[in-house]
């Protein structure tokens, strides 16, 4: 299967995304990592990303798809994470896919309410040495003794209260409709984002056709 996780800033895309990827063997393509990643090791790519950080715009869609475009194989199990957030994003990445002859197999949306998540995003901490994310309270970094991540576990600049709120206005405005977009191709899985962490993977799961795959 070829998967796009979709949903709101803090309601848990990253995080079930390194789940799954370990419980059904999937890979995990996180568009957020890679950026980050380009970056810091300072690649053409990187260096046109943060040039448009740095002046405040969006990184066109071409930009993007070209940094993650060698993780979607066509053979390939994988999940999609952070990318498309609009319409016209979906559009693009269904274009690009459609030229290596695969399509998304579904999109699987996790809904939450926006104060549930600003609260929640407070909670949130980054591995700058793996890049996965962790949960202060639902899913703790590891200890040090139990040499699993180094870190350190930081919070991100993005999410401070008053970013996630502005992320969450644009969320509503730009990302909502792949709702719609999604739902009118057949594909598209609803999940409680507010549940427990296992609890949501049980529901993707189930939904993927995986219900005995819960225990992750």
């Amino acid at each position: 299967m070829k998967l796009v996780l979709i949903g709101p800033p803090g309601a848990g895309k990253g995080t079930q995304g390194q789940r799954l990827s370990r419980l059904l063997s999937y890979f995990h393509v996180s568009t957020g990592n890679l950026v980050r990643a380009h970056i810091q090791a300072w690649t053409e790519l990187g260096r046109e990303v943060e040039g448009y950080n740095r002046r405040g715009e969006f990184v066109p869609d071409e930009v993007v798809l070209e940094m993650v475009g060698p993780s979607l194989e066509p053979a390939g199990r994988w999940i999609l994470d952070g990318y498309p957030r609009s319409e016209k994003q979906a559009r693009s990445l269904d274009g690009a896919l459609e030229k290596r002859g695969i399509r998304v197999s579904r999109a699987i949306l996790l809904d939450a309410p926006d104060d549930v998540l600003v609260e929640r995003i407070k909670g949130r901490r980054y591995s700058q040495a793996t890049g996965w994310t962790y949960h202060l309270e639902h899913d703790p970094p590891p200890q040090p003794e139990q040499h699993l991540d180094p870190g350190p576990f930081v919070r991100r600049e993005d999410d401070m209260p008053d970013v996630v709120r502005r992320q969450l206005e644009l969320y509503h405005e730009e990302t909502e409709p792949l709702r719609n977009y999604y739902g009118e191709r057949g594909c598209l899985e609803v999940v409680d984002g507010t549940q427990s962490i296992a609890d949501v993977t049980k529901d993707i799961c189930a939904a993927l056709g995986n219900p005995d795959k819960n225990n992750a």
